[in-house]
């Protein structure tokens, strides 16, 4: 072999180990700063100018996008609102009055469910301030002709989140669907302190309610995440999941409903 096509083959080799490290998944903690309400851009909204609306996205996959939105108190009225939509609310209060059925009010460090065909009024109260959100939504839409059966905005219950519910299968672990709606299903689940493999998982986003979890992908990085992170499992990332704890390891979960179409 002449020095030339050594050198070919030697810069294929390593172009191919090198296209294998960019396929290496790892899972992605959400910014903390934004969540926190910094650095979020101001938008101009071209039906109503004169409104303080804010955005900052965090994510856009192939599943689901996820953003911090703010905005002034502010009253609207839908008709047949567009898409599923979790919540989780850091400041201020959300009012909601369907046309058919009883009024709702949010607050602060609840999380809820917004379903896809909702028609009626939604109002964001903040005082002088500015009220900011945490949104996760599908990337791409359902079919618009399904609407989901319950068009009823969801507070998920404190008592459910608290788990002292919750018994653990044979396998030593829990799993209760909070809502699945038309795009997107939001879970409760709960296992006990364990070691389990990773492989051609949906993306999802993960809300850590309780206990530690070390995510160790297949290049050996480890990420570590703790009670109260959001993180990201993206598509078919591969990898060891071990969770720690006193007792159970209790996360929520948000991804895209598996009926819809891609």
């Amino acid at each position: 072999m002449d020095k030339r096509t050594f050198t070919i083959l030697l810069l294929v080799l390593l172009s191919a180990i090198t296209t294998g490290q960019d396929k290496v998944k790892n899972p992605i903690l959400l910014d903390k700063s934004v969540l926190s309400g910094v650095g979020l851009k101001k938008i101009d909204l071209k039906d109503e100018p004169e409104k303080d609306f804010y955005q900052k996205r965090l994510y856009r996959g192939n599943d689901i996008s996820i953003y911090v939105v703010s905005t002034e108190t502010w009253n609207n009225k839908f008709e047949n609102f567009w898409f599923d939509e979790f919540i989780y609310m850091y400041h201020g209060e959300a009012i909601i009055k369907p046309k058919h059925g009883k009024a709702q009010l949010f607050h602060s460090n609840d999380y809820f469910f917004a379903p896809k065909g909702y028609t009626g009024e939604w109002e964001i109260k903040a005082g002088k301030h500015l009220h900011y959100e945490l949104s996760v939504i599908t990337t791409k839409r359902a079919d618009s002709t399904i609407i989901s059966e319950n068009l009823t905005h969801e507070l998920f219950d404190k008592s459910v989140l608290s788990g002292a519910h919750i018994q653990l299968d044979k396998n030593r672990k829990f799993t209760q669907t909070l809502r699945k709606g038309v795009e997107l299903t939001i879970s409760l689940k709960a296992e006990e302190p364990s070691l389990s493999k990773i492989k051609d998982t949906k993306e999802i986003l993960i809300q850590l309610l309780s206990g530690m979890v070390t995510i160790k992908t297949s290049d050996n990085t480890e990420t570590t995440f703790y009670s109260g992170d959001f993180f990201i499992i993206p598509e078919k990332m591969i990898g060891t999941w071990k969770s720690k704890g006193h007792g159970l390891i209790k996360y929520l979960t948000i991804e895209k409903t598996s009926s819809i179409n891609n």
